[in-house]
């Protein structure tokens, strides 16, 4: 079988690559190792307004719920409140698999139950029981992606995100416990009843926390693996990686929608014919970064941060933020660095003095990501 653009992965963003480049005239076929799409999912599903709209498409029927305060508890307890609306509640099993249909209706060809199993030469791949020659081979199969693996890319640290649902009591928030620095658990609106997870290390007590969390009794449980943050390269020869292959995730919520839709659209947007790959994929890899490098260099630095800090001085922390008012004004779901403005300079130092030398470290990281 020939395509000229093999993408192995049927989520989000590659179901999304493949209805615009099937759009742009393209031949494409999009493989996918699961024989349904979305299931089983290990995403929140919590959705910001940038999110929103940078999907390709969008349905009311997908909305469980609104997000319209947040709580935030630091490990001592402290609180700090958000209330106006943040966010919708998507079901991602229908989101994915109707991005899914609307790429075959477009010409794309789809495969379920096709797993990538390795290359046979440059341009040959094998999936399932087929072998498929291609132009552009486009890696969208998650943090441990076998075309990643297979084209010799380095390993990305990977963390763990765990839920489990839970019925009843309705809510139209949701509370997020900080806990060992940037990992946390959290509760939220779910169709039926509420949603409690965790995320952090593969050795973190996950389960404990969700129980602490809520410990009513679970319908089920859910997971999966989360990248750490980008990779350094998000291409290599004539195969491209996007969404969570190429760690494209926001630093401190690790929500992964928004920036694996524009790594899609970035990368359709740069490939217009197939006679020099290298420059589209160098356009890709670079718009990428243009359109995101602020983001991931701060929330980075926020990242860093807090993940140096012990739990005393997170609570202080959590204090000055609150007394300053930062949050309340200025979070934002999908813009997590908004609160850190220039002209706020005086209250971001004094945030800094929780502990100089971690914070000293946290800048050296976002110069990092502002350089590259």
């Amino acid at each position: 079988m020939r395509s000229e653009v093999l993408i192995v992965g049927g989520g989000i963003s590659g179901s999304t690559l493949a209805y615009l480049l099937s759009r742009k005239g393209f031949s494409v076929t999009v493989v996918e190792r699961r024989r349904v799409i979305g299931h089983p999912h290990h995403c929140s599903g919590i959705l910001g307004p940038d999110a929103v709209s940078e999907l390709m498409l969008f349905s009311e029927e997908w909305v469980i719920g609104e997000v319209n305060w947040a709580t935030f508890v630091s490990p001592g307890g402290n609180e700090i409140e958000v209330r106006r609306h943040l966010a919708t509640v998507v079901d991602r099993t229908q989101m994915d698999r109707e991005t899914w249909e609307a790429a075959l209706s477009e010409g794309a060809r789809g495969f379920l139950s096709t797993g990538f199993k390795g290359l046979r030469s440059k341009n040959e791949a094998l999936v399932g029981n087929m072998v498929i020659e291609y132009n552009l081979l486009v890696g969208a199969d998650g943090a441990l992606s076998s075309v990643a693996d297979e084209l010799g890319f380095p390993p990305m640290r990977i963390e763990i995100g765990v839920h489990k649902i839970v019925e009843g009591g309705k809510m139209d928030g949701y509370q997020v416990k900080v806990r060992k620095g940037s990992r946390f658990s959290w509760i939220q609106p779910w169709k039926g009843g509420r949603k409690v997870g965790a995320l952090g290390r593969i050795d973190d007590p996950l389960l404990t926390w969700i129980q602490e969390t809520s410990g009513d009794p679970a319908i089920g449980y859910e997971g999966g693996v989360i990248p750490v943050g980008p990779r350094k390269r998000f291409w290599m020869d004539n195969v491209a990686l996007v969404g969570d292959a190429a760690g494209q995730i926001k630093p401190v919520s690790r929500g992964g929608v928004l920036l694996a839709v524009r790594g899609a659209k970035n990368l359709a947007g740069c490939l217009e014919d197939l006679d020099d790959l290298e420059r589209a994929l160098r356009c890709y890899e670079s718009r990428w970064w243009r359109h995101n490098r602020r983001e991931i260099s701060l929330g980075w630095a926020v990242r860093k941060y807090l993940e140096s800090l012990n739990d005393r001085q997170i609570d202080t922390l959590f204090t000055l933020v609150r007394g300053e008012g930062l949050l309340e004004r200025d979070f934002h779901v999908d813009r997590q660095s908004a609160p850190l403005k220039i002209s706020r300079l005086p209250k971001i130092l004094k945030l800094a003095s929780v502990n100089i030398g971690s914070a000293a470290s946290a800048l050296a990281e976002a110069l990092k990501y502002m350089l590259r």
